[in-house]
């Protein structure tokens, strides 16, 4: 991974947005994991390279990176909004005891309701489907 924060720094780059350091940083810092962490949970693995580096800060740029399309933020009902660097369509998988997030990328069950609804005036702009369980660990 570079130091210059990969590909979702291309996307501060492309909108025309500088890239600070604390940009780069937690650009770095999402773009490898496929955790779906929390602004918290970012600003813990941040703050151990940048120190001064705040949770408000880490919010904004959160926001940032979610207005120019580059990461989704989802409420998986886990008491924390989560961060998404994969803003593709897709579904998730939650485990209802640690809250570990996975991806999944299956055809989307909810096209029937979405043509639906548009088909009733209803113009779509996300579809979020979150199958709840509980993971192999978690059930042994």
């Amino acid at each position: 991974m570079s130091d210059r924060g990969g590909a979702l720094a291309e996307q501060f780059r492309r909108h025309g947005l500088r890239l600070t350091p604390q940009r780069a940083l937690i650009c770095r810092v999402l773009e490898g994991t496929r955790a779906h962490p929390s602004a918290e949970a970012l600003h813990r693995r941040a703050s151990a390279e940048m120190p001064t580096l705040s949770l408000r800060t880490v919010y904004a740029i959160l926001r940032e990176l979610e207005m120019i399309g580059a990461v989704r933020s989802l409420d998986l009902g886990t008491g924390s909004t989560r961060y998404d660097p994969n803003p593709q369509p897709h579904q998730h998988a939650v485990c209802g005891r640690c809250g570990r997030v996975w991806d999944l990328h299956a055809p989307l069950p909810g096209a029937i309701a979405w043509r639906a609804a548009e088909r009733q005036g209803f113009r779509v702009t996300n579809v979020d489907v979150i199958l709840r369980g509980y993971c192999r660990e978690c059930r042994s």
